[in-house]
Formats: structure tokens, sequence, C-alpha cells
């Protein structure tokens, strides 16, 4: 028998399933669908955490922002196309390990090399010119555990009756029994020597079920990685007689990331301004729960 006859009666449908079924034969915490998930929501919570001004119609905002927190930085210089923000690398050193040249690798403008701060302007989210993927991978992969724990948690939650038989003419009566009992007869009779020899059981499916305590323990690390991008969540602790101190205890916490953030694209854009003549500015959007701290995020 050839191997491939075992395949020759299985639907089209049901082999094209079977080839892109996903098997858990290895935990992966980064690369599965719900982690994957996650990291595009929480990367959208942290372009939605900043307003920018003054950026040309021109240019491509989102290409901007994803260079800018999944690669770490971009440069702003200009080509045969007018001033715009490009993906980059950095090269070169200087007295204080910091690179001193930007090269470009453009599908339509070419291989480009730039000297920072002379004939470019290097925008960087943080000291290290890295970008926050390790901190997606993060979240996302506790998010996505609590998933696949809910998920497990409700699938064996399933109220399942199980009846055990000695024999065949005693399962077909069980089944009986159990029909009758379906259909709301008011009252059922066996053999009551039968009944005697048949088990019944009924999962204790409560003693097992943490999926609410997952949900909450899911709700926590949601707030970590609110705190992370500067957006305060201490009130979502709902603990009774909250003052306003203890509302707003984590304030300076939560702004940390943010404004080391915040004041290493400010020094970019100002060189920006400087070589170019824009008028590129950044803040934290507000909310409503208070001021935007402007004194911190926007430039002049």
């Amino acid at each position: 028998m050839s191997r491939f006859d075992r395949w020759e009666n299985i639907p089209f449908s049901d082999l094209i399933h079977n080839f892109f079924a996903r098997r858990p034969k290895d935990v992966d915490g980064v690369a599965n669908t719900s982690a994957l998930y996650y990291r595009e929501w929480m990367l959208k919570k942290v372009f939605g955490r900043f307003e920018w001004g003054g950026i040309p119609d021109t240019w491509d905002f989102d290409y901007m922002q994803t260079a800018l927190f999944m690669s770490g930085l971009f440069c702003i210089t200009d080509t045969e196309l007018g001033v715009l923000p490009l993906e980059c690398g950095v090269t070169g050193i200087n007295v204080f390990n910091h690179p001193t040249e930007a090269y470009i690798a453009n599908p339509v403008l070419g291989n480009l090399t730039r000297t920072i701060d002379e004939d470019c302007a290097l925008v960087k989210l943080q000291y290290n010119y890295h970008g926050i993927g390790h901190m997606l991978d993060r979240y996302s992969t506790l998010l996505a555990m609590c998933d696949s724990g809910i998920a497990v948690n409700l699938m064996n939650s399933k109220v399942t009756f199980i009846g055990m038989a000695s024999s065949k003419a005693q399962a077909e009566s069980m089944k009986l029994m159990y029909d009758k009992i379906s259909m709301g007869e008011p009252a059922v009779f066996v053999n009551g020597d039968q009944i005697n020899s048949e088990k019944f059981f009924f999962n204790n499916v409560r003693q097992n079920f943490v999926a609410d305590d997952i949900q909450l323990l899911k709700r926590k690390i949601v707030n970590e990685f609110l705190s992370e991008i500067g957006i305060n969540n201490a009130n979502l602790d709902k603990r009774e007689r909250l003052n306003s101190e203890e509302v707003n205890a984590n304030n300076e916490e939560i702004y940390i990331n943010v404004e080391h953030w915040l004041e290493n694209i400010r020094q970019g854009l100002e060189v920006a301004n400087r070589l170019y003549g824009l008028g590129l500015t950044i803040r934290l959007k507000d909310f409503g729960k208070g001021a935007a701290r402007d004194e911190f995020t926007e430039l002049n």
C-alpha cells in the first residue's frame, strides 16, 4: 500500500485544515495567534498615547510611528522626494559611544548614508536605540497564556452526566431512564436490583472553575502594561474608600517610561526643526484624567 493511499478518501477541505492546523506540540509563548493579537492591540494603545503636531501631509504617519516604536528610531532627511522620515540603521561611533551616521535602504530611493545632526535628524525612542518589541512580547505572552487557561477551564467546566453500566442491557435501561427524566416525567420507576449495579456521576466543575480568577489576573496584567505606557489605572482596583492620594499614588511611576521616550523623541524633532524649518511637536494625549503634562512633553 502506498503511503499516499490513506489520504485518498479524505475530503480536500479536511486535508487543507489538517495541513494548516496549529498543533500544540511545543509551547510557544510569543508566536501564537492570541499573542500576536495582543501585540497588535498593545501597539495601537501606544500609538494612541501620543499627540503629534506639525506632521506634513506627505508623510506616512503609520510608517513613521511603526519605525519609531518597533525599530526604535527613524531619521528625517532631505531626499529627491523632499524631506521625509525614513527607516534607517545606524553606524559609526563617537567619543560617547553614540552612532555618527544613519544608513537608509529604501526600495524607491535606494541606499543613502547621512551624517547625524548634519544632514539628517535621528529620532530615537530610548537611550539604547531599541524599540518596545521586548515589552510587547512580555505582556502579549502573559495575556495569551491567560486566554489559554480560560479556554481550557471553560472546556473542562462542561457539566456532563456519566453513567456506568455492567452490561449493554443496563446501559440501555439507563439511557431510557435519562430520556424520561429529560422529557420531564414526574416519576421514573426502575428495577431496584438493577439500579444497585449502576453508577451515576456528575462532574463537580465548580471546585475546579478558575476562569473568573484568571480574568482578574488578566486585568492586572493589562493594568501593569497601561502603567508602562503612562495611563493611570490605580482606580481600577475598585477598593472601597479610596482617597485622592491613593488613586494618584502611581502618577509619577506611570510617567517614568513615557517621559524618557518623549525626551528622546523631542531631542530628535528639535534637530529636524532646526535643519529643515519644520514645526514638529509631540505631547501626551489628555484623556480627561488630568493635565497633559505639557511642561515635559510639548515642543516650543
